[in-house]
Formats: structure tokens, C-alpha cells, sequence
């Protein structure tokens, strides 16, 4: 059995998505959420005909937790997510809280706020890497185009991991594919292009409490 870890990076995956296959000004918040589980069981049937012996063990989450008193409504439709998402077996969630910076001020008092996230790559980073170290799995596949993952990714080359990544795909879409430095040294790359998404994307509306 080789054994597949798929770390996702949500807010970059649900902003490429959202880039990818829609029109972010005018689309729905709804647009680019994905179900961790399916898109983890994906990835391990994309790499089936090179290696039929694949098999899901882990599907990790890292996200930024909104703010309660800045954003009360965005937090508890967060809260519901992250509770299906939790229910899912081979689904792990970490969460950091978001950062807010003033971007607009009125009668000197921000009136703007823009949220960063704070520690999600380094978590990441972590994980991967000590996910290597430690024999937790035999393939990462990466979901995440963050430039600051790569010591972390050739980490666990170096003790023998295989490293996947995964991106939308689209003709019109500028791609952000991570890769590493060294023409000898490239990733498998898995493109999922709107069909896949389709198959993935989570429709549900989670700002509505059942």
C-alpha cells in the first residue's frame, strides 16, 4: 500500500477556484468551496495508473479563523463548515486566527478592514515536513501554490517522500504550479481542471444555520 497525505491550503485553493472557474466580483461567496474528503479521494485516483497500490490516509485542512467580534456572521457559518468538515473520517482541520489590517479610515477609525492569514504556511510547512520525518505517509500531495512550502517539499524528497501538487486548471487561468528550484528536481502535477471542480466544489450555503 502506498500511502497518500493531501495537505490543502483552503483559502488559496478556494481563491484559485473562485479564479479559475468564475467571476470573483460578481459570484456568490458559495463559489470556490470544495469538500475536503472528495477532492483527498480525487488526488489519490489521479495517480492510480501510475501507482494502483494508492491509498487515502489523510486529508489535512489548514485555514484562518475569522475573527468573532469583527465578523460574528463570517465566523459561524466558518464554525459550521469546519463541524462537516470534522465529521468527514480521514479529514483533520487547523486553524489559525486571521489578522486584520485598517486598509480605509473614516473620521480617523478604520472603516476597512482586510484579514491575513498568520502562521498557515508555517503550519503547513510543519506538517509536511515532520509528516516525513516521522513515516506518516509515502505521497504528499500538496494543494497550494505558496512559494514558502518549498524547503519544507524537498525536505521530504530528501528522505525518500514522493511530493505531488495540484491545481485548477483552465486555458485563460495564469497558473501558480509550485515548483522547485533545479530542472532535475520537478513535481507531478495534478490539473484539475472545471470538470474536476465540479465533481469537488461544496455548493452549500454554510451562512444558514439548520
Amino acid at each position: 500500500m502506498t500511502r497518500v497525505a493531501v495537505f490543502l491550503d483552503y483559502q488559496n485553493a478556494y481563491h484559485g477556484a473562485r479564479e479559475a472557474f468564475g467571476d470573483p466580483p460578481r459570484d456568490a461567496p458559495t463559489v470556490g468551496h470544495v469538500n475536503p474528503q472528495r477532492l483527498g479521494l480525487l488526488l489519490k485516483q489521479l495517480g492510480e495508473d501510475f501507482d494502483p497500490s494508492r491509498e487515502l490516509v489523510a486529508v489535512t485542512v489548514y485555514r484562518g479563523e475569522p475573527g468573532v467580534r469583527s465578523h460574528p456572521k463570517l465566523q459561524s457559518a466558518f464554525a459550521r463548515q469546519v463541524a462537516v468538515w470534522r465529521s468527514q473520517p480521514l479529514v483533520t482541520v487547523k486553524t489559525r486566527p486571521l489578522r486584520y489590517q485598517p486598509i480605509e479610515w473614516s473620521m480617523n477609525r478604520p472603516s476597512k478592514w482586510r484579514a491575513e492569514e498568520k502562521g498557515i504556511d508555517v503550519l503547513m510547512a510543519l506538517d509536511i515536513a515532520l509528516g516525513a520525518r516521522d513515516d506518516q505517509y509515502d505521497v504528499a500531495v500538496v494543494v497550494s501554490g505558496d512559494t514558502d512550502l518549498i524547503p519544507a517539499l524537498e525536505y521530504a524528497l530528501g528522505v525518500g517522500k514522493r511530493i505531488e501538487t495540484a491545481m485548477w486548471w483552465d486555458p485563460q487561468y495564469r497558473h501558480r504550479q509550485l515548483k522547485l528550484p533545479g530542472s532535475q528536481r520537478r513535481l507531478w502535477n495534478h490539473r484539475l481542471d472545471r470538470q474536476r471542480y465540479e465533481y469537488v466544489r461544496d455548493g452549500t450555503d454554510y451562512t444558514i444555520a439548520t
